[in-house]
């Protein structure tokens, strides 16, 4: 039986602890989209190997039906975001959290790895920009980030290192995929080199993508 654990953390958590002891474990943290909770994204866990500590944070704004978001959003227009500080203040806590996890759960802190739906995928790309040296890898679903918005914020040397794989579904209706080339865009004009993938699907994670996804951080870890 899998260790499940919650901890004191700036965001509520889901985790799955690794059943190696004996050694610091890889590690793999999931940001949820707009609208969820921890419990989605943590459905994933079974996918990783048990030596894998997996840990899915929640974020703090609360929407309908149990639901949490990481920002508010401008439905007639969700490329932008009418509080973009919500977002710069979520990032801070996704990394305290991080911190903190690899203190209290033995984490190999060279072997961090950060997963975002969405929204959270949004979040995955600005904390991997912002904090490039933390993470092993960043996964980017079904996601856009507005990368000329923070440019003063990052360090172009750093990022070219950072490993970066973004999916996307073609016929996504929520996030559509030109947001995504976009953001692809983005990401290659300041000197990151992200690993994009589309698919025949909307705004889900579609099995052909989760087996790239799981086959492409195996590699990495």
């Amino acid at each position: 039986m899998n260790d499940m654990v919650e901890l004191e953390l700036p965001l509520e958590n889901l985790i799955r602890k690794s059943e190696n002891n004996n050694t610091p474990s890889q590690s793999v943290f999931f940001l949820h989209g707009f609208g969820s909770n921890m419990q989605d994204l943590f459905g994933l866990s079974p996918f990783f190997n048990k030596n894998w500590t997996c840990v899915s944070l929640q974020a703090s704004i609360p929407v309908q039906n149990d639901g949490w978001a990481w920002a508010e959003l401008d439905f007639h227009n969700i490329g932008k975001l009418p509080k973009p500080e919500q977002m710069k203040t979520h990032q801070e806590k996704v990394i305290k959290s991080v911190e903190q996890c690899i203190e209290k759960l033995d984490l190999d802190s060279e072997r961090i790895n950060l997963l975002g739906f969405s929204q959270g995928a949004s979040l995955s790309i600005y904390s991997g920009l912002k904090n490039p040296d933390r993470f092993n890898s960043v996964v980017a679903l079904s996601g856009f980030f507005p990368v000329e918005e923070i440019l003063e914020d990052i360090d172009k040397k750093a990022i070219k290192s950072l490993d970066l794989f973004m999916g996307h579904g073609r016929l996504d209706p929520v996030v559509p995929i030109h947001l995504g080339e976009h953001t692809r865009k983005g990401l290659i004009n300041i000197g990151a080199n992200p690993n994009f993938n589309e698919y025949e699907s909307e705004h889900t994670i579609p099995n052909e993508c989760l087996k790239d996804v799981l086959e492409w951080l195996n590699k990495r870890n």
